[in-house]
């Protein structure tokens, strides 16, 4: 027994012996650096091929690491390839290469993964800091116009502070949220569009309307453009799916600039430039007398004669009122500071911006001061915490524009002023008396005030901490925690004596409206990874909490003191408050499995609770299945990729629709309460969108050309209706889960380097190109067809039934059953060419955004037509009136366009001459934006809307603030 155990031991001894040799460490070191600059790369990866050993570069780029003498190393870095070789021991230097063609980069796909673009089995589509700020731009959401394949953008209106629709992948709700959900470092951010009270005043709604037309600010404008390093847009349900119950309108992920060791770098650029009116709608011009007459009557056709007793004297006035309200330059300023800096264990990003930018509207404008800070800290090899903040201070000078029931408004007062009247300011001061119109649109903008102050603070902390690391295993904890506070001011204030009031018995208006909100949200996951051979597990599974208080108090005083903006210095006041509360919690669960270099699967089920359900314990599960396969070069192709996913997303409905609201009434001379018009739904619950989605990836001739091709179907079922009622059941409308719609589309992305293909001595050539198409179709609906949104059906209106697109425009025309369609709000396809060029110091680059199709009610020529003032009213104008009430097409026009989104020059100085003076670099160059628009829509703008992010009914254009083409010099340094 004793020798067995002996020989037992022997062996054990030895086998241990052999395993040790095998093993046998050996040390290597050595230095990673820029393969292009030969600079020091701080904080790259360094790690042995297949397991968790690693170590990232110190300040001088260097590494040093035990590892088996038999081991392959791998190097990464944010923005170059990722670079092996074997290794003995020894040194082993590493030069990176920029991934141009991004195929290393690694793109967010969830909460807390990420995944390498070259395996991605969804269309992520993303863009670089570097593309997204080429011209100036007011926000963020207007930067992204043309940069996205399935991404449509569009500008509500023109106005200082913005106001943008971003719709992914087409329609995907009737009454619901349209926007994405926006992630900013982890922080779920709000972008809610808040009412000014500009409504009340014009009288186009009434307060606290649903479908507000006073084209409000989308709170995402308050983001920097500067501070972003990289913008992730998870388009579809298949890829936003770990996002749960608010992302069928897909996740725009945003990340902003992080710290790098090294030497502290500061970074400087100063932008001055102007802005300047864009297109005009054009006017009629009067010829003499006798067609003044015909139009407009004796009286007013008098006010064009320079001698009123000779009807020969016509004087030949043509005022371009257009031009006189519109045209003012717009002088923008924007200084940006940042620096960048740190050591192996603590990085920070520190940003500044001040924009100061006039409209071309007198006396309306946008100012925006925003600091941003982001620290990253590693406590010890095993935790790491991170910090995001961001200030921001913005204030925006709107004026009066679009809808309005009183013809206070620029657009409806022009519309209404023959070009042979004069009604502009007088040597005194004073402005004469419109005598076609209720106001002078010259006095209003002199007097009228529309502003918002906004004050802002997002905060995000990010704690990371390895539980447990082998060779082949690591587990570990990371808990997000992000908060979203900002605090909205507008005041809207028109005194007493401007025409457009004198004549109301209580003249003179002041509404202060006062939006607080604070959005909070807390995520803890759990992330688990396995290394074994040939294949690799990554488990992630985490808790979601977040909350979401919005409150808003808006006064609205008549009968105004008169130098007194105050409202208690007025004869009347009527309040109203509005808050809103809701609370989610989700929880999710993910397994992604990568086999080989080939095989990527990934499988996750996301529940969620929220309190604006009707049934707040019951989760609603949201289940994906993806998968990619790379066959690696194939014939042709250096890479080729099919990928295939399927997903569930949900669509919240709104707070309210659970709850049957409460009115003030008095009753009887008393206080009381009465339910409202709207019946709440206790059993409400999300609309539900599925997708498949199929796609293939391929690179050609050594990265010259790479092609990103994607086909999808989308079938939203549970749609929230809000349907009419009888009138014996005690209410008008009534909150209904009920109808289904299915939308398809197809995407394809296209790069090209022909420089690579065909040297032009020096010259290097990029181009990207994007194209889109989707359409969307109601397959079923609980409750008869209807109309909705815009203003009457023989306006234009919006049509609601099974077989019909959502967004299909129908008039007077046809069976009031089955009427004729008029024309579609969504395109027929969308591309953009992106072209950039380098020679030397020089760089150029410029995007192409084209809009094929696509219809919009233009309701601004029915103004002008009304008012007589049609630029080709002789011809067309006076048969569009004729026909009024049987037939709506004229006004329902194509909003095709091709458009110069952006355009940017640069010389960059030769670091000789600069260095010396400890200048690292310097660069000068010329910038534009929005510079030309080809189109044939005959209103101020394809694009603009007057009922802003709305599902249904949006393209409705009532001469809402004109857009602008804007020019900028620009001196950016670093040092």
């Amino acid at each position: 027994m004793i020798k067995k155990t002996y020989i037992l031991k022997s062996i054990f001894v030895l086998m241990l012996s052999i395993s040790m040799g095998m093993a046998q460490a050996v040390k290597v070191s050595g230095t990673v650096t820029d393969a292009e600059t030969g600079q020091s790369l701080t904080g790259a990866q360094v790690f042995v091929k297949g397991t968790f050993n690693g170590i990232i570069t110190n300040l001088a780029g260097y590494y040093s690491l035990e590892v088996p003498s038999d081991a392959t190393l791998m190097v990464a870095y944010i923005g170059y390839k990722t670079l092996e070789a074997p290794s003995n021991g020894g040194t082993l230097d590493f030069s990176l290469e920029p991934d141009i063609l991004k195929q290393d980069e690694v793109i967010v796909t969830g909460l807390v993964s990420t995944v390498k673009r070259r395996n991605a089995a969804n269309a992520v589509a993303s863009v670089s800091s570097d593309n997204l700020v080429n011209a100036p731009t007011q926000t963020i959401d207007q930067a992204l116009s043309g940069q996205f394949a399935g991404v449509n953008i569009r500008r509500n209106t023109g106005a200082p502070g913005g106001g943008t629709n971003v719709n992914l992948r087409g329609q995907s709700t009737l009454t619901g949220s349209t926007q994405p959900l926006y992630v900013i470092d982890g922080i779920i951010v709000n972008n809610d569009a808040n009412q000014s009270g500009i409504d009340v005043v014009t009288a186009a709604t009434g307060a606290g309307s649903s479908r507000p037309q006073g084209q409000p600010t989308n709170r995402i404008g308050d983001i920097n453009p500067n501070d972003v390093e990289s913008i992730e847009v998870l388009k579809g349900a298949s890829a936003a799916a770990i996002y749960g119950a608010k992302a069928s309108n897909g996740v725009i992920i945003i990340n902003t600039k992080r710290g790098k060791g090294g030497k502290t770098k500061f970074n400087f650029s100063t932008r001055t430039g102007s802005s300047s009116l864009l297109r005009k709608m054009g006017h009629r011009k009067f010829n003499d007398y006798s067609e003044a007459k015909a139009q407009y009557g004796a009286d007013i056709a008098e006010l064009g004669l320079t001698n009123p007793a000779d009807t020969t004297t016509w004087a030949g006035n043509d005022f371009d009122y257009e031009e006189i309200l519109y045209g003012e330059t717009g002088i923008l300023t924007e200084h940006t500071l940042s620096a960048v800096g740190g050591d192996e264990s603590t990085q920070f990003y520190l940003g500044g911006q001040y924009m100061d930018e006039d409209g071309i509207i007198k006396n309306t404008g946008y100012k925006k001061l925003s600091g941003r800070m982001n620290v990253d800290h590693r406590l010890n090899e095993k935790a790491k915490f991170s910090v995001s903040t961001n200030l921001i201070h913005s204030e925006s000078d709107r004026g009066v524009t679009g809808n309005d029931n009183t013809n206070m408004t620029y657009g409806f007062s022009i519309g209404f002023t023959p070009s042979f009247i004069d009604i502009r300011q007088k040597d005194d001061g004073s402005f004469p008396t419109h005598p076609l119109n209720p106001s002078n649109p010259l006095e209003t903008v002199e007097y009228f005030v529309n502003n918002e102050v906004t004050h802002r603070a997002l905060g995000s902390m990010t704690f990371d901490y390895n539980l447990y690391r082998s060779s082949n295993m690591n587990l570990g904890f990371l808990a997000v925690a992000g908060a979203d506070f900002y605090n909205q001011e507008n005041e809207v204030f028109i005194p007493p004596f401007l025409q457009i009031e004198s004549p109301n018995s209580e003249p003179g208006q002041s509404v202060m409206t006062t939006t607080d909100n604070l959005n909070t949200n807390l995520s803890l996951n759990v992330v688990h990874k396995v290394k074994m051979p040939n294949i690799s597990l990554n488990t992630t599974a985490g808790l979601q909490y977040e909350t979401y208080d919005w409150n808003s108090v808006f006064v609205h005083a008549k009968g105004m003191i008169p130098t007194q903006t105050n409202v208690d210095n007025a004869s009347s006041q009527a309040v109203y408050h509005d808050r809103k509360k809701r609370q989610d919690r989700g929880q999710f669960f993910q397994e992604e499995i990568t086999v080989g270099d080939n095989i990527y699967l990934a499988f996750s089920m996301r529940g969620d609770v929220s309190s604006t359900l009707g049934d707040t314990e019951t989760k609603e599960w949201y289940p994906k299945a993806a998968g990619s396969y790379q066959f690696g070069e194939f014939a042709l192709f250096d890479n080729l990729k099919l990928r295939g996913a399927f997903g569930q997303t949900g669509n919240m409905p709104q707070a309210k629709a659970k709850y049957t609201t409460m009115s003030s009434a008095n009753i009887g001379g008393i206080n009381g309460l009465v339910a409202s018009s709207t019946r709440g739904n206790s059993d409400i619950k999300p609309e539900r969108t599925t997708e498949m989605e199929f796609g293939v990836d391929f690179s050609m001739m050594g990265g010259v050309a790479t092609v990103e091709a994607t086909m999808y179907q989308q079938n939203i079922e549970d749609l929230i209706l809000l349907v009419d009622l009888p009138s014996s059941s005690g209410a008008s409308y009534a909150w209904e889960n009920g109808g289904k719609m299915e939308t398809n589309g197809m995407e394809l992305s296209l790069g090209l380097n022909p420089t690579m293909l065909v040297p032009a001595g020096g010259l290097d050539w990029n181009f990207h190109m994007t194209y889109y198409t989707n359409e969307s179709k109601v397959t079923e609906l609980n409750v008869p067809a209807y109309n909705f949104g815009g203003f009457a059906t023989f306006l234009g209106t919006y049509r609601i039934q099974e077989g019909y697109s959502p967004s299909a425009i129908i008039g007077s025309e046809g069976d009031p059953d089955n009427p004729d369609v008029l024309g579609d709000e969504n395109p027929d396809y969308r591309m953009s060419f992106r072209n950039s060029f380098t020679f030397g110091p020089f760089s150029l680059s410029f995007l192409i955004d084209k809009k094929e199709g696509g219809h919009a009610i233009n309701l601004a020529n029915l103004i002008y037509d009304l008012g007589g003032t049609t630029v080709d009213y002789v011809e067309n104008g006076g048969t569009r009136l004729e026909n009024l009430g049987a037939v709506t097409a004229p006004y329902v026009e194509s909003t095709s366009y091709v458009a110069l989104r952006d355009l940017s020059f640069n010389y960059t100085l030769p670091g000789s001459m600069t260095q010396g003076y400890g200048v690292s670099f310097l660069q000068v160059g010329v910038s534009a934006r929005n510079w030309l628009m080809n189109s044939d829509y005959s209103g101020l703008s394809p694009e603009v809307s007057q009922f802003g992010n709305e599902a249904v009914g949006g393209s409705v254009d009532t001469s809402p603030f004109p857009l602008s083409k804007s020019l900028y010099l620009t001196l950016s340094m670093g040092f």
